[in-house]
């Protein structure tokens, strides 16, 4: 089976892997829909369906996943940081403070024209951070390249409190419910994992 991931994240790709699925990346290189007015379940399902769709006339069979994750502080949506600076202030702001991270998935079965979008969303508690460990935290947390520029595993750990919800919805690509969609779509995900 011919399964296509369109992102650029190697998080994703290593997430696949580690999983035994066996795919291929082609980057959707598409440009990303921001907006205050919408939820962020929907910037997130749009942004997948945007990235799924921009490779679809790429490939003549198979199945394209797309991706796209947001975290919301408060009521506002942070994405991928601007530079240092923004990271830096992303991280003060987030102390002590309860976000939710959501990662939008489509799914498109390109043979059949046949298309399922979805999100999931869990709870990340950020530990009360004081101001001077913020720059020591900010040293170990990058690269910039995430949702709200932080990543959960490694060094990054030490921050968080407690997560409510899928840990690789925190990661970017919530196995599980991506399950959930093959399955939808009439595949059994299992029977691709490498034995």
């Amino acid at each position: 089976m011919n399964i296509i991931l369109a992102s650029n994240s190697k998080r994703r790709h290593e997430i696949l892997v580690s999983c035994g699925i066996r795919h291929k990346v082609v980057p959707s290189n598409a440009i990303e829909y921001m907006t205050a007015n919408r939820l962020p379940e929907q910037v997130v399902m749009i942004n997948a369906r945007i990235k799924a769709e921009a490779v679809v006339k790429k490939i003549k069979s198979g199945y394209i996943i797309g991706a796209d994750t947001v975290v919301l502080l408060d009521s506002k949506i942070i994405g991928k940081p601007k530079d240092a600076s923004h990271a830096k202030k992303m991280l003060k702001e987030m102390s002590g403070k309860t976000i939710r991270v959501y990662t939008g998935l489509c799914v498109i079965d390109v043979k059949k024209e046949n298309l399922i979008s979805d999100y999931e969303k869990s709870l990340v508690t950020v530990k009360k951070l004081k101001d001077k460990e913020i720059p020591g935290y900010f040293k170990l947390l990058g690269p910039y390249d995430k949702a709200g520029g932080f990543s959960i595993e490694g060094p990054g750990s030490f921050i968080f409190d407690d997560i409510k919800g899928s840990y690789f919805n925190v990661l970017g690509l919530p196995t599980a419910k991506l399950k959930e969609m093959f399955e939808k779509l009439g595949v059994d995900i299992l029977k691709e994992i490498r034995a």
